[in-house]
């Protein structure tokens, strides 16, 4: 009753204190399905309910409506035949019905009807249940073939199920005939173990999973009396999955009741609503119930959610707009200069949602150079660029940025955590690992299209020293690492859930997993010189899948299935589909990533998580920079400079009202802290005192270490990546005390700071006034002028110091502790 209180407060207000002239008006409503049978009494079907207002909009009134049902031959209520329980058909009898779903309009008053057709057969006629389309189901709804629960690896308490009903047949095996035969009860169906522990009757460590009044209960109920048929092997199972609708747009709190649909082999068709399982994706800006109600929780931007059922998976996108019909002005100051910018703003408008203002030049010239470069940019950069009045400097200054040296030494970095280029601090090591990191700014220095860039990783062959890209391999050592490395890296996928069994979240099967993997069945690894290594090709070799011992053709996911040929390297097939155009994945992995970089957010985050029930936010946008990969062959540095250059890359990280709440939409630059490597190299940019790194010349920075092994406290407690794996969630942003300490309290940061040949003794011993080191300060750690109030305030309290040095090298700390500083905005 709460909940429809809710649903009605709009209309019930509206009603209470006049509605306005302008208000929208219900100006039709529709049911779906509009004709319905059903051909046993478990089936039901959920209706949807849709209202469609005056200003275009759409809302749901599956519960909110009237329903009333009226036979189809004769007269009387057809509720003999079937009741409508908030939205959903329940069967009673057999018969025919018209289903009538009406509203009144709280503007005009008047009453607003849609109507579907019914039929009810064989509703007294018990079927015989099918283990597989009716049990398994239930398992996996009430969460018990779950990998917290008897679903993972060893079982839960000596009961071990598949997990999410992957393998039925060991299933049927572990309930009937393990345990001697208690779980299932046939003489006393009440007595079975498995309807005592899951209603509480006797302990259960998983807790009450439902109680004896429930469908569950009553399907098992029926299934364990019937004898626990398993049921026709070859009856059919479940094809795919729909869920409707597949989007919506809702405005402030509301609701929007899903509706999924099951697909089977044999062409037929069944509401499963009720069986399915949902989860939202975004748990801040949705909520979804068992039932597949979907809520907004009060937050603006665009969510989705996951439905599950029988292996197969689908997304449902609910969108929450800021508010609606914002005025003109509100986008008046942001003029688009590229598609980016177009799609973006488009979606603004969809969501009620401003852009803020664009950033200053300071700010631009900083966020640019760290993000491009992991470099602040000198004092001097700093006053040149402020000086320059051209209207294009900040696209030229992306140009420079793009074509600077430092460029290749900081992408090489990046990507050297990706490709785990390391030694674990084994020495041996050492030459193909230096190797590998040269090969990598060489790569990126000569901007190496990113298709060759990938071909050379996964088909290098050879001589670890002689042919870096063959250390990949080195940790990657077989097949399974190297499925799930080589598609987490440049597809966006994380695989290994279909290592053992169907992908839960995604549409790839343990065959496809298995597939894609016998493209490296021929890969070898031998010692080669030293305690080098070396990547042989071999002639012949396969893959088998594990469960079923099929020997394995190489197959691209959804994509082409390759013959073995003799002699050949299968890994030639898999670089030549992952550059094609018709790749649904490569390009926009690679895109996705790059946006992500540069704009904090990724379109699909994680940005190694791309599966299908993760959908992007701007789905439009991740197709366009995807295409522009492709029709520019693979430029990397054009994409950056593309997504640098436009609009949406120069707004302010000021929030405003009209975005504040806004996450993923792009209304605003998201601040993020710097990493590791680029914070350390501006901490002796700023004081001018360079860092020694063991066995490496005075003067690198850290942007150009060759891989984790070189020792740096300072680098791992600001959560450098240890290149254990392929994931970028192995560089860490998130703050700790450790850092609060070593910046408060290093000696090593108090060092830079009074280095005689730092920074600030360059600065006093020529004679710079205080007001001319502040400013210095000012520039070089924060890329900005002081403001008067800021440097009012220093001067005084510089002046009021008894130790001058000492004054200023307190404030040049305070500037290395500053948020400012520490964080690209």
């Amino acid at each position: 009753m709460l909940r429809k209180s809710l649903i009605f407060a709009f209309f019930a207000a509206a009603a209470s204190v006049g509605v306005a002239e302008d208000a929208p008006r219900i100006t039709e409503v529709t049911i779906e399905p509009h004709e319905v049978t059903l051909t046993n009494a478990d089936q039901s079907v959920q209706f949807l309910v849709t209202l469609k207002m005056s200003d275009g909009t759409l809302r749901d009134g599956t519960r909110q409506v009237e329903y009333k049902t009226q036979l189809t031959e004769g007269s009387g209520s057809g509720d003999g035949v079937a009741a409508v329980e908030r939205g959903r058909l329940v069967p009673k009898g057999d018969g025919a019905i018209s289903v009538e779903a009406s509203v009144v309009d709280p503007v005009t008053k008047q009453t607003v009807v849609a109507s579907a057709r019914a039929t009810v057969r064989n509703f007294a006629v018990e079927r015989e249940l099918h283990f597989v389309n009716d049990i398994e189901p239930i398992l996996t709804k009430t969460g018990c073939n779950t990998g917290g629960c008897h679903g993972k690896a060893s079982g839960q308490n000596g009961f071990k199920l598949s997990l999410f009903a992957f393998e039925p047949k060991f299933d049927y095996d572990a309930l009937v005939n393990e345990a001697h035969g208690r779980r299932v009860f046939p003489a006393s169906p009440e007595e079975s173990l498995i309807l005592k522990k899951a209603t509480g009757t006797i302990v259960h460590g998983g807790g009450t999973r439902f109680d004896e009044h429930s469908e569950a209960y009553k399907m098992l109920s029926r299934w364990i009396a019937q004898g626990v048929p398993y049921g026709d092997e070859k009856a059919p199972t479940v094809q795919s999955i729909e869920v409707l609708p597949r989007e919506r747009l809702l405005a402030g709190v509301g609701e929007q009741q899903l509706r999924v649909v099951a697909h089977y082999t044999d062409g037929s068709f069944q509401d499963v609503t009720r069986q399915a399982e949902y989860k939202a994706q975004q748990p801040d800006i949705l909520k979804v119930e068992t039932n597949g109600l979907v809520s907004t929780l009060g937050h603006t931007g665009e969510g989705a959610v996951m439905v599950r059922y029988m292996g197969q998976v689908d997304v449902a996108r609910v969108a929450v707009p800021f508010s609606r019909g914002l005025p003109a002005e509100a986008y008046a100051h942001f003029q688009p200069k590229n598609f980016i910018d177009e799609l973006v703003a488009e979606k603004w408008h969809k969501l009620g949602i401003a852009p803020s203002a664009v950033c200053s030049d300071e700010e631009f010239l900083r966020r640019a150079s760290l993000d491009a470069i992991g470099t602040l940019p000198t004092a001097e950069e700093v006053k040149a660029f402020l000086a320059d009045q051209s209207e294009d400097k900040r696209d030229r200054l992306v140009d420079r940025l793009l074509d600077r040296p430092e460029y290749a030494g900081y992408w090489s970095n990046q990507w050297g955590d990706l490709l785990r280029v390391q030694r674990h601090g084994q020495n041996t090591l050492k030459a193909g690992t230096f190797a590998f990191t040269g090969w990598l700014h060489d790569a990126f220095a000569q901007n190496m299209p990113y298709d060759q860039f990938v071909r050379a990783i996964l088909t290098a062959q050879g001589e670890s020293a002689e042919c870096p890209p063959t250390n990949w391999y080195r940790w990657v050592r077989n097949t399974v690492a190297m499925v799930n490395d080589s598609s987490e890296l440049f597809l966006g996928l994380r695989l290994s859930c279909a290592n053992c069994h169907n992908h839960p979240y995604e549409r790839i099967t343990q065959d496809d997993y298995w597939g894609y993997g016998a493209f490296f069945a021929r890969v070898s690894v031998k010692r080669g010189l030293g305690d080098e290594q070396a990547i042989v090709v071999k002639k012949d070799g396969a893959v088998n899948q594990p469960r079923t011992g099929q020997t394995m053709k190489p197959k691209a996911l959804n994509g082409p299935e390759y013959d073995y040929v003799r002699g050949e390297d299968p890994r030639q097939k898999l670089a030549d589909w992952m550059a094609d155009p018709k790749n649904p994945y490569f390009a926009k992995a690679i895109a996705n990533r790059t946006w992500a970089h540069y704009m904090g957010v990724g379109l699909v985050e994680a940005v190694d998580d791309m599966r299908v029930t993760n959908p992007p936010s701007n789905p439009q946008l991740l197709d366009a920079l995807a295409k522009e990969m492709i029709n520019y062959h693979f430029d990397l540095k054009h994409l950056m400079s593309v997504i640098m250059k436009s609009r949406t890359y120069s707004l302010s990280s000021t929030p405003t009202e009209q975005n504040k709440t806004d996450r993923q939409n792009y209304a605003r630059y998201t601040p993020k802290r710097l990493s590791a490597q680029a914070l350390l190299d501006a901490v002796d940019q700023v004081t001018g005192s360079e860092s020694k790194f063991e066995g490496l010349p005075l003067g690198t920075r850290a942007i150009d270490l060759p891989d984790e092994a070189v020792p740096s406290y300072f680098l791992t407690v600001f959560g450098r990546s240890m290149r254990e794996t392929a994931c970028e969630c192995e560089r860490s942003y998130a703050p700790n005390l450790s850092q609060v300490l070593d910046l408060m309290n290093s000696p090593e940061l108090q060092n830079k700071i009074a280095d005689k040949k730092g920074r600030l003794n360059q600065l006093l011993d020529a004679k710079k006034s205080d007001e001319e080191i502040l400013a210095d300060f000012y520039l070089s750690a924060f890329g900005r002028n002081p403001r008067p109030d800021e440097m009012k305030d220093a001067l005084a309290m510089v002046a009021g110091a008894k130790d001058r040095r000492a004054s200023l090298e307190d404030f040049e700390w305070m500037f290395l502790n500053a948020k400012e500083f520490l964080f690209n905005h």
